[in-house]
């Protein structure tokens, strides 16, 4: 039988917002605090405020009527993104994947998640898109000590 440390327990908070460029900002620091009171490192907090940054921002762009966001932490210490909106819209972009300053945000996601995906959400909302991030909650890490390995360098640059 496995047992989760007491300092894991489950935790989840949402927020609604409208589908304007301010919920992006809205959002982070929403999960910002969420992410503080749950003690993440700053890594994990820079990973999940970007992969909430992408979602949300999809919503935002890609989406009608209101975005309901999710942030949730379960025993294991994982962190679950997920962002509810009306559904697709139609902008008339052909979309040729010409344009440097879009087209990003699902590939961060894929590189920074464990899992990921989209799907149908309840009503009233109709897509759902989602992430687990795979964190170390200061419960499990292990005990301070010398730093003995070296950490690469993380990078967005395929490898070849």
């Amino acid at each position: 039988m496995t047992t989760s440390h007491p300092a894991l327990q489950r935790s989840r908070t949402s927020l609604y917002l409208a589908r304007r460029p301010s919920a992006c900002p809205r959002a982070r620091r929403w999960a910002a605090a969420a992410l503080q009171r749950w003690e993440a490192t700053g890594q994990e907090r820079d990973d999940v405020l970007l992969v909430m940054s992408e979602l949300v921002t999809n919503a935002i762009v890609h989406a009608t009527g209101p975005i309901r966001a999710h942030l949730a932490r379960d025993t294991a210490g994982r962190i679950h993104v997920q962002v509810d909106d009306g559904g697709p819209t139609h902008h008339g972009d052909d979309g040729d994947g010409q344009d440097d300053e879009h087209g990003r945000g699902l590939g961060i996601v894929d590189h920074l998640a464990h899992h990921h995906g989209h799907g149908p959400a309840p009503y009233p909302y109709r897509c759902r898109a989602w992430a687990v991030l795979t964190t170390t909650h200061p419960a499990t890490r292990p005990a301070a000590g010398p730093r003995t390995e070296v950490l690469a360098a993380r990078t967005l640059e395929p490898t070849a």
